[in-house]
């Protein structure tokens, strides 16, 4: 009997440390403070740390229409996270000029930790690449 007391003890204790843990935050304006300091253990039904970032103006009135963005992390089953990006489909662009909303998933422990916010410019990347083209290209010629 002692024996299967102790056993219990030590499954209880190895399945608490399954769970998930992902950061938490709802409706900030950045991935900074409580988007990066808060955590929560999931629930044993949910396999997925989920974030939800939104483009849009703000509920309440600015000067000229600023758009603003709004952080959202919590934990999820990845059936839901796989249907929210199903159903956003093309509203996830990242434009500037447009509301935009995407949702990103991953699996791991803190693992939603870092968000994209927006999309980079091309010209920088297409400069480094032609660039990086003329030089070999002079070094083949010598």
């Amino acid at each position: 009997m002692e024996l299967y007391s102790i056993f219990l003890v030590l499954m209880c204790l190895f399945g608490s440390g399954l769970a998930l843990e992902c950061y938490v935050c709802a409706d900030q304006p950045d991935n900074k403070d409580k988007c990066v300091k808060t955590t929560v253990q999931c629930e044993e039904s949910q396999d997925t740390c989920l974030t939800h970032i939104e483009w849009r103006a703000p509920d309440f009135w600015t000067p000229r229409s600023e758009k603003m963005f709004y952080v959202h992390k919590a934990c999820h089953t990845s059936t839901y996270c796989a249907n929210m990006q199903r159903e956003v489909g093309i509203r996830c662009m990242r434009d500037w000029y447009r509301d935009w909303e995407c949702y990103e998933c991953c699996g791991g422990d803190r693992c939603n930790f870092y968000v994209t916010l927006g999309s980079t410019s091309v010209i920088p990347s297409f400069i480094l690449l032609v660039a990086s083209l003329v030089a070999v290209l002079i070094s083949q010629l010598r």
